[in-house]
Formats: structure tokens, C-alpha cells, sequence
């Protein structure tokens, strides 16, 4: 199934089989992002209408950026530290750029796969430490059961004892119990909400209203209010005209829908994370979060022990795997009431929305990620290829293969939450939650309705584990390939080094551990691989678009695969690499720099100095490449300073345009396989020469 063995490459080791590579591309283009990211972009984009842009991105950015990366990264047969020193110097800032993402990445990316591991543990037990009907420890008085909420809507229309009960505090309350809650209204009922006016200049601006909590007085009014403002909530003792209380004292109702905890999202926030309210307190290191992230290091490093050629055998599993499990839960998501309200939600297009920039802004930089363009890792696994690999057939592959996967993931994402907004009596709108939100609160919250509610869970956990740890390996690999590309006879000690970065990478992820980890991720995962991946994608289409050539690239390409495109197809890549690509990461960039907003989680604002780490994470990264090219002028030019009859205005525009060429290193790879060749043939020519003598 692996493909007959190829020959080695010197030193580096290569792939023993051709599925190999294919198989970790695909594992590492298809990540945690495929199952949760893409189908919330959807919904938010107007549904099917966002499947337009998303595919003119796969063409227009996408598919271009994925194949110019394998493709030099086979033809180099170089990791991305080295790769750009040789294709132009000039950018050989481009490999400590891709160097440092990968490894800033590769921290928060490890600590989501060390949560995984700690709910698949947890997934083994009779009962789910989350479904318990708001009963643990962990829980809170917002916590809400809708297996317990449902009991009470019956006791009240069954038994006569229960007809002014009320659910609250994880139980149905009856008039007798309800005491604390009457005596507590502006707790249990608290409304905050942000309300924008205008100040006596006219300026727009934003002010919270209830901010002080129950101390305000500020409450819900409207028993089905699904959201805070100025007509679901008011002040406790606010009147109608006629004189009557707002909010009914005399018959409490149910906890608010916007103060809903349920037992999964406490059981995340408080019992696994036990998150704090920022930055400001970090806490201590959490033991059991610190065993998890310890195994997860542990894992990474025995499956790359032996190098490409154990990970490359891993994948036949991990990259296989969650195809089985999204299959299934397909099936089951299917079959529940509601589903086709949420598939409906999904995929009914809002045409209005295309005239958004931001959709389609959103789709490109979605696009960008889901591919993993930019990072470094498809370099690196290309890079182990066999010099004749087809590089046309994977591009396909693993582009379309990767889309595909998020849009059927979308399909059996979105039939779940039509089934919640279905139990819930709710909107799908209203059950929608973006990122970590679908995975780790959702999904468990979804599988306590199901029979045998653990094998579900560990049958999800198990496929993000699976999903999590396909990506871990190509960037640690690019992390490892960078080290030992960069200092070749490390190579022998390939083991001690790859044990030395995992050791590092624990050490550095233990303040993700702390009870400030979760928004310490956040922070990582907006600054270190938004920006600066996109800046790198650029630096590359420049590069092979204005410096190297297209025509040189075509040229090496024709040495790979041996195929002519033929003079309109090269017209067209011509256009798109030299213009159309460079020109859309560009406009995209601009415009998320120009709608940059400080960051948030929820409720809470990042505080300045949370950002401005942030921008210098993201800064440090960009501008690692003009500042390494201007050291790389000056030194130059230092040199041929001393060189006689040099005169700076002349001699200046040569040393940085010889800068900017490949140097006699890039084809090394490409002579050596032409030797191969050679000598394959003349040792064919000798053998029938021998065979044609005659005494």
C-alpha cells in the first residue's frame, strides 16, 4: 500500500513510500480548523453563498501557494530555513519567519491536543463527568440541564404542586423553594449589555449598561429575551405608565436563555481550565492539565522518533481515521430531529452577503489556513520526497480533498445544532459557537442525549486527538528540519535533538497550563499565525513571481514531472502568480490591518499591554525579513567595499540584485538526480556493449 521503497536521499532520509507523503500533507493540511472553524464561517458568511468565495480563494490563492511550496520544496529537497538562503538570499529572514511560527504554533497547538487527551480520559467512565444534572461540585447556579429543564416543563403541566415552579439554580424550584431566588433578583436575573449612544459632539460610543453585576439593579424583564438590550432588560423597580412592576415579582420564571450555562461549558471553564477572568491572574501551573500536555509532548516524540519514516506509517491511521468518525457521526447526526433545520441554516444561501468585503476576506484567509500554507510544514514534508513525485497529482489531492472535508464536516456539524436549537426550543442561530466552542462544549453537551453517551465520546475525542496530532507532526518536523538543515552534522544526533525540542516545547507550553492558559492561546493564535503567515505567503509569490521567475520555476517543474503545460495554461499561471495571488494577500492584509479591534474572549477585553505583546509576537515575525535582508546589504556591501575600484553608486544596485538570485546550491538536488540518471544509463549502455562482444 505504501509504494515500492526509493532511493535515499543523501543524509536527509526521504519517504519509503508514496502514500507517505501524501497521506501527512493530507493529515496536515486537514486539521482541528476543518471540524470546527470552517462550518462557523459558513454560517456566519451567509451559508451556501460563502461556498462562492471560498472556492474562487481555493483558485485564486490557495491551490497556487499549496503547489509552489511542495514543488520547491521537492525540487530544494531543503527545509525552510535553508530553502530561502539558497532560492534568494535577500530573504533568508523568510526561514527564521517560518522557523519561530511554527514553533510559537506548535506551543498553544500541543496544549489543544493536551486537552483532547485529558476528555478522552475522562470519556471512559459509566457516566460523563459533564452529565450529571448540574449537580457536580464545578457547577454554578446558571448551570443548565436540558434533560432536567425538560422534567420540570412536564412536572408543571402534570402536577398541580408544580404549576409555579420554576427551573433555577440546576433544579425545578417550587413557590416554597423559591426564597433565595426572590430575595436575590438582581443576581439571579442580572442583565449587562452594551448599548451605543452618541456624546454632545456626536461621536459614536459604547456604554455598558449593568456593568456593575447585581449591584446594578439592572435585570431581565422578558422571560424569553434571547439576548440583552434595552427592551429585554431594565431596572428592577422600573414601572409601566401604569404604575405596574416591569419585571413580574409576583411569578418568577426560568433562568434567561443569555445566562445558560450548560454543565459542558462549566465543566470546560471551571472543572478542566479553571479559568480565571484574564491575563492580569495567571495562577499557578494545574497539574492535571500539566500531566496531558506532558503525554502529548511524549506522543509527538515517540511518533517521530525514526523520522519521516515512523511518522510516515503513523498517518496511514491518523489521517484515516476521522474520515471513519465523521462518516459515522454523519449517519447518526442525520437521523436526530431537527437536523435538516440545521443543514438547512448551513447550506440556504444569503446572496446579500457577497457584497461584504469581509466574506470575502474571510474566505480567503480561511482558505490560506486550512491549507497550512505558509508554515513551513509543506516544505518540510515535500522536501523528503522522491525528486520525480508528482507534484501536480498531490496538489489536487490534498487541496481538494482538504475543502471537501470542511464542507462535509459542516453537514454533520450543522445537523447537531439543528437538533440543540430543536431541544433547546431555540434559533440555530442562538446555538451556533465558534472555535474551541463546537468542539469542547457542543459536541459533549450533544452526546449526553445519546445512548451509551461515553463510546460516543471517546469515539469525537479520539478523532480530534487523531486530527490534532496529523498537524503536530509536520510542525515540529519543520521545527526539527530547520535545526538540522540549518547544522548538518547534528543529523547523527537526530534523536537527542528532536527529544531536546520536545523538552523545550513542554517547558515553554507550561504557562498554558495556568488558570490564564486558555487566553494566553487565544492571544497566540490571533498574532502568531494570522499575519505573519500571510505576510510569508507574499514574500513567496514575490519571490518566484519577480526574482526567481516564473519561467525558471517552469523550468524546474518540467524537470520534476516532465510535462508541458502548453503556452495558454502557462499564460494564465503567469498572470495569477506574478499578479492576481500577491495582489489578494495584499488587499487582504491591508484590510485586517485596517480593521484590527483589540482583542476579546467573550466578555473580556485584553488589556493593552496583552496586545501590544501580541503585535511585538507578530512584528518580531514580520519584520524578521527586511531587517535580515538590510544585514545582508550591508555586509555585502562592507565586502566588496574593500574590493579596489569600488564605487557605491555603481556597484550598489549588482550586490542587491546578485542578493536576490538563487545561489549554485539550489539545484544540488536536481544534479544529483541527473547524475543518477546518467550513470543508470551508461551502466545500461555498458551492460549491452558486454553483451554485444565477441571473442
Amino acid at each position: 500500500m505504501g509504494g515500492s521503497a526509493t532511493p535515499e536521499i543523501a543524509e536527509r532520509g526521504n519517504w519509503t513510500g508514496k502514500l507517505d507523503f501524501l497521506l501527512s500533507c493530507l493529515g496536515y493540511a486537514v486539521g482541528l480548523g476543518n471540524v470546527w472553524r470552517f462550518p462557523y464561517l459558513c454560517f456566519k458568511h451567509g451559508g451556501g453563498a460563502f461556498l462562492i468565495p471560498y472556492a474562487l480563494m481555493l483558485a485564486i490563492i490557495g491551490i497556487p501557494c499549496f503547489f509552489l511550496e511542495i514543488t520547491i520544496g521537492q525540487y530544494a529537497a531543503m527545509g525552510p530555513v535553508t530553502i530561502y538562503s539558497n532560492l534568494s538570499p535577500l530573504f533568508k529572514g523568510l526561514g527564521f519567519a517560518n522557523f519561530m511560527a511554527s514553533a510559537f504554533v506548535g506551543l498553544y497547538y500541543n496544549m489543544i491536543i493536551a486537552w483532547t487527551i485529558y476528555y478522552l480520559f475522562a470519556s471512559f467512565t459509566s457516566q460523563l463527568p459533564w452529565d450529571n444534572s448540574c449537580q457536580n461540585d464545578f457547577n454554578t447556579e446558571f448551570c443548565f440541564s436540558i434533560n432536567s429543564f425538560k422534567e420540570c416543563i412536564a412536572l408543571r403541566e402534570k402536577d398541580e404542586n408544580f404549576t409555579d415552579a420554576i427551573y433555577h439554580n440546576g433544579n425545578c424550584l417550587t413557590t416554597e423553594d423559591q426564597l433565595n431566588i426572590r430575595n436575590n433578583i438582581s443576581h439571579f436575573y442580572a442583565c449587562t449589555y452594551k448599548n451605543k449612544t452618541k456624546d454632545e459632539n456626536g461621536t459614536e460610543i459604547e456604554e455598558v449598561i449593568g456593568k456593575g453585576g447585581w449591584t446594578s439593579g439592572i435585570v431581565y424583564l422578558d422571560p424569553d429575551a434571547t439576548e440583552g438590550n434595552d427592551t429585554t432588560c431594565g431596572h428592577i423597580n422600573s414601572t409601566y405608565e401604569n404604575g405596574t412592576l416591569k419585571f413580574p415579582q409576583d411569578k418568577l420564571f426560568d433562568i434567561p436563555k443569555p445566562l445558560r450555562k450548560t454543565e459542558a461549558a462549566e465543566y470546560l471553564e471551571i472543572s478542566v481550565l479553571n479559568q480565571s477572568d484574564g491575563l492580569e491572574n495567571m495562577g499557578e501551573v494545574q497539574w492535571h492539565l500539566c500531566l496531558c500536555l506532558l503525554a502529548a509532548w511524549i506522543i509527538i516524540f515517540l511518533c517521530l522518533i525514526k523520522g519521516i519514516k515512523s511518522s510516515g506509517k503513523v498517518v496511514y491511521f491518523t489521517a484515516t481515521y476521522p474520515y471513519f468518525v465523521l462518516v459515522i457521526l454523519l449517519i447518526k447526526a442525520a437521523t436526530l430531529e431537527g437536523a435538516i433545520d440545521g443543514i438547512r441554516f448551513y447550506m440556504v444561501p444569503d446572496w446579500s452577503r457577497l457584497s461584504d468585503i469581509k466574506v470575502w476576506e474571510g474566505a480567503a484567509v480561511q482558505i490560506f489556513f486550512s491549507l497550512s500554507v505558509a508554515g513551513g510544514g509543506l516544505i518540510t514534508l515535500a522536501s523528503y520526497n522522491e525528486f520525480k513525485n508528482n507534484v501536480i497529482r498531490d496538489t489536487f489531492i490534498v487541496c481538494l480533498g482538504n475543502c471537501l472535508t470542511s464542507v462535509f464536516a459542516g453537514f454533520c456539524i450543522f445537523s447537531v445544532l439543528g437538533f440543540m436549537a430543536r431541544e433547546l426550543g431555540q434559533d440555530v442561530t442562538e446555538v451556533v459557537t465558534s472555535g474551541s466552542g463546537l468542539a469542547f462544549i457542543a459536541y459533549p453537551d450533544l452526546v449526553t442525549r445519546f445512548p451509551a453517551a461515553p463510546f460516543w465520546s471517546i469515539l469525537f475525542f479520539s478523532m480530534l486527538f487523531t486530527l490534532g496530532l496529523d498537524s503536530q507532526f509536520a510542525i515540529v518536523e519543520t521545527i526539527l528540519t530547520g535545526v538540522l538543515d540549518f547544522e548538518p552534522r547534528l543529523r547523527s544526533k537526530k534523536t537527542y535533538i528532536l527529544g531536546g525540542i520536545c523538552i523545550i516545547g513542554f517547558i515553554c507550553g507550561l504557562p498554558l497550563t495556568t488558570r490564564g492558559g486558555g487566553y494566553l492561546i487565544d492571544l497566540l493564535d490571533t498574532y502568531a499565525a494570522g499575519w505573519p503567515y500571510l505576510f510569508i505567503g507574499l514574500c513567496e509569490l514575490i519571490i518566484i513571481g519577480h526574482i526567481y521567475g516564473v519561467k525558471n520555476f517552469f523550468d524546474d517543474l518540467y524537470s520534476i514531472v516532465k510535462h508541458d503545460m502548453g503556452p495558454w495554461l502557462k499564460t494564465n499561471i503567469y498572470f495569477i502568480y506574478m499578479t492576481l495571488s500577491p495582489a489578494v494577500i495584499g488587499v487582504i492584509l491591508i484590510i485586517s490591518w485596517a480593521n484590527h479591534e483589540p482583542l476579546t474572549k467573550g466578555d473580556y477585553q485584553y488589556p493593552e499591554w496583552a496586545d501590544a505583546i501580541g503585535w511585538i509576537i507578530a512584528l518580531t515575525l514580520i519584520l524578521s525579513v527586511p531587517i535580515v535582508a538590510i544585514v545582508q546589504v550591508i555586509m555585502k556591501t562592507y565586502q566588496e567595499s574593500k574590493r579596489a575600484g569600488f564605487n557605491f553608486i555603481s556597484d550598489f544596485p549588482s550586490i542587491v540584485y546578485n542578493l536576490a538570485q538563487h545561489t549554485g546550491d539550489w539545484r544540488n538536488n536536481a544534479y544529483k538526480e541527473l547524475q543518477v540518471q546518467e550513470n543508470g544509463n551508461t551502466e545500461k549502455g555498458l551492460d549491452n556493449e558486454g553483451a554485444n562482444t565477441t571473442d
